[in-house]
C-alpha cells in the first residue's frame, strides 16, 4: 500500500494562518499515531486468532479497522477542507472522527481534540466570520434574481428553474475557496484574510 495515498502530506498551503498550520501539524500527528495503533490492533487481533482467543481477536481487528478508518476520512474530510481554506467545514468533519477516535484509541483521539481546538482560534476571528456572514447573505441572493423570469411562465417551466439552484451552490462554494494574490511576496491565501499570512502585507 502507498501511504502517500492514504495519509496526508505533512506540510500545507504556506498562507495558512498561524492557529491553522498548528492545528495541521496536530492533526498530522494524530493520523500517525492512529495509524500506528490501528496496525498495532490489527496484529494483535491476529495473533489473539490463532492463540485461541477469538473473542478478543475479533474486537482488536475491529478497532484497528476502525482506527484505519479514522486515518482515511482525516485525509478525505478535514485536510482536504483544511488545505482549501474551508475551516468551518474541516472543523465539523475532524469533530466527528475525533469522537470515533475517543471510542477507538484515546492517544490519538486526545490529539485530535488538540487540533480540534487550535482550529476553534481561526473560526473565531473577526475576519473570517465577517467572510462567512457575507457568504450567508449572497447565497439566498442567487435564486431571486431567477425568479421574475420564471414568475409570468406557466408550471412547466419552473422545473428547469430549480436545477439552477445546484449550479449556484457550486459557484458559492468555490467562491468561498477564492484565492488572492499577495502583491510583496506572491503567497496567494483566501480572499477572506485581509493580511498576507506570510509577509502581512494588507490586500489589495
Amino acid at each position: 500500500m502507498n501511504l502517500n495515498s492514504f495519509l496526508a502530506s505533512e506540510n500545507g498551503p504556506p498562507w495558512l494562518p498561524a492557529s491553522a498550520a498548528e492545528s495541521r501539524k496536530l492533526l498530522y500527528v494524530g493520523q500517525l499515531l492512529a495509524l500506528v495503533f490501528a496496525i498495532i490492533g490489527i496484529l494483535v487481533g491476529i495473533i489473539r486468532v490463532i492463540t485461541g482467543s477469538t473473542g478478543d481477536g475479533i474486537a482488536a481487528l475491529v478497532m484497528g479497522a476502525l482506527g484505519l478508518l479514522v486515518v482515511y476520512m482525516l485525509k478525505e474530510k478535514v485536510f482536504s477542507n483544511l488545505d482549501q481554506g474551508k475551516f468551518k467545514q474541516a472543523s465539523d468533519d475532524l469533530l466527528i472522527w475525533l469522537i470515533v477516535g475517543f471510542f477507538v484509541y484515546i492517544i490519538p483521539g486526545v490529539v485530535l481534540l488538540l487540533a480540534y481546538l487550535k482550529l476553534q482560534e481561526v473560526i473565531q476571528q473577526p475576519q473570517y466570520q465577517q467572510y462567512q456572514a457575507q457568504q450567508y447573505q449572497v447565497a439566498p441572493d442567487k435564486p431571486a434574481e431567477q425568479a421574475p423570469a420564471a414568475a409570468p411562465t406557466p408550471a412547466p417551466q419552473q422545473a428547469p428553474a430549480q436545477p439552477a439552484q445546484p449550479a449556484a451552490q457550486e459557484q458559492h462554494a468555490e467562491k468561498k475557496v477564492e484565492m488572492v494574490k499577495c502583491r510583496k511576496c506572491g503567497v496567494n491565501f483566501p480572499t477572506f484574510m485581509h493580511t498576507c499570512p506570510n509577509c502581512n502585507e494588507p490586500k489589495h
